[in-house]
């Protein structure tokens, strides 16, 4: 049966909205719509759906998703997602700022370089697209530094399930584990993958968005 409620996806660092491609064909004839940061295009397109929806976010999408959901979101699925990814005080499990910080200087160097690098790193062997918008990839490694959605995971008024790779190299299981820890409302679903989930498995994550649609009670 056709979803209820339209569903938003919002893609990861270093990605487009071309990412969510094979998850939206299992998903059909479902209402979807995808997100774009603008990492690759002249143009962003980060506007939600003005009805109730389902969020779907990826790694640095997820993050954005806790923050901005809204009040009309009625379910949030993260894909190798967290509430926050950077480390800082009283959150070891983070990857250390240096780490981020030297991602930054790479991509102020050599963009092309450091994308393709990250991407090998996550899973993916294409080269990132020809056109860069360093600056707008720049405020998103700001984001993975800094941004702490904590509080706004502890405040969502919707379900929420975090669905995570048990071989994720760029956001490890320690980290999904630190970010939704045991008791704190939202369950981790594991699948044996890395950190491209809706790449690698995406009749999978179509399977679990689906699941998250039977938990929304009817308006």
């Amino acid at each position: 049966m056709p979803a209820a409620l339209p569903i938003a996806f919002v893609h990861g660092w270093a990605f487009d909205h071309t990412f969510w491609q094979a998850t939206r064909t299992a998903l059909e004839p479902w209402r979807t719509h995808a997100l774009d940061f603008g990492f690759f295009s002249a143009r962003t397109d980060m506007t939600l759906p003005g009805q109730p929806y389902i969020g779907v976010g990826h790694s640095l999408g997820a993050l954005w998703l806790l923050r901005h959901h809204g009040p009309l979101c009625r379910g949030l699925v993260l894909f190798n997602g967290f509430s926050r990814f950077g480390a800082a005080p009283g959150f070891p499990d983070g990857i250390p700022r240096r780490v981020i910080e030297r991602m930054r200087q790479g991509l102020l160097r050599a963009p092309e370089g450091l994308l393709h690098s990250f991407r090998l790193r996550a899973g993916i062997e294409s080269p990132p697209p020809r056109h860069i918008e360093s600056t707008r990839l720049e405020a998103g490694l700001h984001a993975l530094m800094d941004m702490d959605c904590t509080d706004d995971l502890i405040g969502a008024t919707c379900p929420v399930q975090a669905v995570a790779g048990t071989r994720d190299a760029i956001a490890p299981p320690a980290l999904t584990r630190a970010s939704f820890p045991a008791g704190g409302g939202t369950s981790i679903h594991w699948l044996d993958g890395g950190h491209l989930l809706p790449l690698t498995h995406p009749e999978t994550c179509a399977d679990l968005i689906r699941t998250m649609s039977q938990r929304i009670p009817a308006p």
